[in-house]
């Protein structure tokens, strides 16, 4: 366990310097890995990596899983644009000194029309496109303060009758200073293979992301948390988010968040209760996405908590 703690530490410190020393060029392919799963995230910007303090940290920060001693599961539904969704469970709970999870994601384009150069009205076929994320997650404590988690997963993406296959994985840390409990986190994303298509082959949506995050009020009735992270994608510019999380109670929530320099997406906006049910917490959460260019994003989610 020590080596491999030893080796997930040396990727995080010294892949992230190989990304900022890439080019700017060509398109990354698995688009469908970078949409953001979680309305409880997603409502703050997907500015979460220093929060990661539910299940979803399977996917924003790994290494968030560690702090959590309950059993998780969690459901959501993202309608995007031009009858597109996509589809994301996971399911968490203590093991081997530290948290286990397991997670996957469903992109649906839906059936399109079949045209060739012969027949451009149609053939009256239609073929499908869509991809799928399977992963399992370990996360534990390296200290009181310090953790670490990796997310390994299985991925394919198809279009028509052509699919293509690769694995990939998000390695994350996650630390909580002494400093007014400030939370600093870092998650190298899709770090793995290529995914061939026939013979053309093309890299994964590689990111580096850092984040920090923190409470400007905290007492028993309010809480207002606010994040703020970076990130660096191997296919584009830096992105900067901002997200703000006020809770009453504990039971309901409203968000709030900005992106900064993302080709269409802008602010988002959203909300969430969180009640005893039983022996057990149950949770909903919704939010709204503003895109520039193209029709609102809504995010739906259930889970619970055990």
């Amino acid at each position: 366990m020590k080596i491999f703690l030893r080796w997930l530490l040396i990727i995080m410190i010294f892949i992230p310097a190989l990304l900022f020393g890439q080019a700017k060029v060509g398109t990354a392919a698995g688009q469908f890995l970078e949409i953001s799963p979680s309305p409880r995230a997603e409502g703050m910007s997907s500015a979460f990596i220093g929060v990661a303090d539910d299940i979803s940290a399977v996917y924003y920060n790994p290494a968030g899983l560690a702090w959590q001693g309950l059993k998780q599961f969690a459901f959501s539904h993202t309608l995007l644009y031009a009858g597109i969704s996509n589809d994301w469970a996971a399911f968490s709970m203590p093991a081997a000194g530290g948290v286990m999870a397991i997670s996957a994601s469903v992109l649906n384009a839906g059936e399109m029309d079949e045209t060739t150069p012969y027949h451009p009205e149609g053939t009256g076929r239609t073929f499908g496109a869509g991809g799928l994320s399977a992963g399992i997650t370990y996360s534990r404590m390296l200290t009181d303060r310090f953790s670490v988690g990796i997310n390994v997963k299985y991925i394919s993406e198809f279009l028509a009758d052509i699919t293509a296959t690769t694995w990939g994985m998000d390695i994350g840390t996650y630390y909580r200073t002494a400093f007014k409990n400030v939370r600093l986190g870092m998650i190298l994303s899709n770090f793995g293979p290529d995914l061939k298509y026939i013979q053309q082959s093309y890299p994964l949506p590689m990111s580096f992301h850092f984040g920090a995050a923190g409470e400007i009020i905290n007492n028993d009735t309010n809480r207002l948390t606010v994040d703020l992270e970076g990130a660096h994608p191997n296919d584009n510019l830096e992105k900067f988010q901002l997200g703000f999380e006020y809770a009453y109670r504990e039971f309901a929530f409203l968000r709030g968040g900005y992106k900064i320099q993302y080709d269409s997406d802008r602010f988002t906006l959203g909300g969430g209760v969180k009640m005893p049910l039983g022996g057990l917490f149950a949770k909903a959460d919704y939010s709204f996405t503003y895109m520039k260019y193209l029709p609102a994003v809504h995010r739906f989610s259930i889970g619970m908590e055990f």
